[in-house]
């Protein structure tokens, strides 16, 4: 049987806090990474934040462009 509904992607792994709500956070608001980790619990984990660099581009496509990024951004590997 195939999934009824979309795979949420997982950005803070601490919180378990999936693409969708750091998304709407964004759209209902919140304009700077504060107001997000805020809003949301992401960024604020034990970890330290890891994710943060996860979310920032979010935030910055979001403001600039008023969309989101259609993947993850992974880190180039050299």
């Amino acid at each position: 049987m195939g999934k009824s509904k979309k795979e949420q992607q997982i950005i803070c792994f601490c919180n378990n806090v999936p693409r969708e709500v750091i998304e709407n956070a964004i759209r209902n608001g919140a304009h700077t990474l504060n107001d997000i980790y805020d809003q949301t619990m992401a960024g604020v984990g034990p970890c330290g934040g890891s994710c943060r660099r996860k979310i920032a581009p979010f935030l910055e496509e979001f403001l600039s462009m008023g969309t989101f990024p259609s993947e993850e951004k992974k880190p180039v590997k050299n």
